[in-house]
Parts: C-alpha cells; sequence; structure tokens
C-alpha cells in the first residue's frame, strides 16, 4: 500500500438538515467541498476560505469556519487507483448569509454541479457509500 498519507481538509456545510455537495469528476462522486491541508492552522483557514469563496461563489463576509476534528482513514482511491492513507481535518462553516443560487436542491457554481444531501441519504447512495462513508459518518459524528 502506498503510505503516503493525503492530508485534506473537509468543510461541512449545512443548510439545517442537510449538507451541501459538489460532484467530483475524478473519483465520480458527491463529495463536501475539501482542499489540501497547509502545514500551519492559519495558512489552512485562508486556503480554505479562499477556495469556498472562490469555488462556490460565496462573499468571505457571508460565513465563519470553525475546526471540529481531525481523523485518519485508509481506504481504496478511485481517482488514482490504490490504497491511500487520507488525514481529514474537518471544518464546520456557519454560513451568515445563505448566496440565492445555493438555495435550490440542485444548482450549479463556477465549474461545480452541487446538491443538498442529509447523511443518511448519502449513506444510502451507493456510489457515495463505497466511496466516502467515512467522510460521511465523520460529518455526521462531528459537524
Amino acid at each position: 500500500m502506498d503510505r503516503t498519507e493525503k492530508h485534506s481538509s473537509i468543510i461541512a456545510i449545512n443548510d439545517g438538515n442537510r449538507y451541501l455537495l459538489y460532484h467530483d469528476n475524478g473519483w465520480d462522486c458527491d463529495f463536501f467541498p475539501n482542499h489540501a491541508t497547509a502545514d500551519s492552522e492559519t495558512e489552512n483557514l485562508r486556503l480554505l476560505t479562499d477556495y469556498l469563496s472562490t469555488g462556490f461563489d460565496i462573499p468571505k463576509e457571508d460565513f465563519k469556519l470553525v475546526r471540529v476534528t481531525n481523523e485518519t482513514h485508509e481506504k481504496y482511491s478511485a481517482e488514482h487507483n490504490e490504497d491511500r492513507v487520507y488525514d481529514y481535518t474537518l471544518y464546520k462553516a456557519d454560513i451568515l448569509h445563505m448566496p440565492d443560487a445555493w438555495k435550490a436542491e440542485r444548482f450549479h457554481v463556477d465549474s461545480k454541479d452541487c446538491r443538498w444531501m442529509t447523511t443518511d441519504e448519502m449513506l444510502s447512495d451507493d456510489t457515495i457509500r463505497s466511496k466516502n462513508r467515512d467522510v460521511v459518518s465523520m460529518v455526521r459524528d462531528h459537524a
């Protein structure tokens, strides 16, 4: 197994009952917004704020990121066709003002197809469950 750890930060964005997902073409699966984790917390928060604002069309002043937990998981990478170790840092985004585009059940922002789902719906989806059950469970249990 490739023991190289992949450090990723996951952003849980909740509309009260459901979480924001986007379709990742490399994995052919809907995922929580995520970004490579930086070495320092300050830099990581800056990168995540820029990523969320730019990539999901939400002004920086309309959300606040809060670090929740950190977990490590081993799993198969469908994108890289090998087993990998993933070190996840989970953040919760408190949305102060929901963008109008986000109010639809499915929407397109930047180059992303997005949707809202509950964790139960995610775990009932064969593709999400097989590729990302560990992250969905982490969000369900901590966000």
